[in-house]
């Protein structure tokens, strides 16, 4: 099999596990067939500290296959907002 080659973008918190003295996307080469969870693990980052995962303007999950060339933005589980059940003007 070959491999396949990534950009990837690493924001807000995530930024921690940017390689010293890398600014910057941070290129990963991965197998042919890696998936999201792939790209994270290469980068040392745990799986629960990632939320979002972006590619092309479109979310990706953890199971999603990975093309060559692409680039990837990581973002850590965003917090905050209403509770459900507060509903507008009330305090949850």
């Amino acid at each position: 099999m070959s491999d396949i080659a990534v950009t990837v973008r690493l924001f807000a918190s995530l930024r921690r596990y940017q390689p010293k003295g890398a600014d910057g996307p941070i290129a990963v080469r991965l197998p042919a067939g890696a998936v999201i969870r792939d790209v994270i693990a290469a980068l040392g980052i745990p799986e629960k500290s990632t939320g979002i995962v972006v590619c092309n303007d479109v979310h990706l999950e953890l199971t999603s296959p990975v093309q060559d060339g692409v680039e990837l933005s990581l973002f850590p589980p965003l917090a905050g907002g209403a509770s459900p059940a507060a509903g507008p003007g009330r305090v949850g």
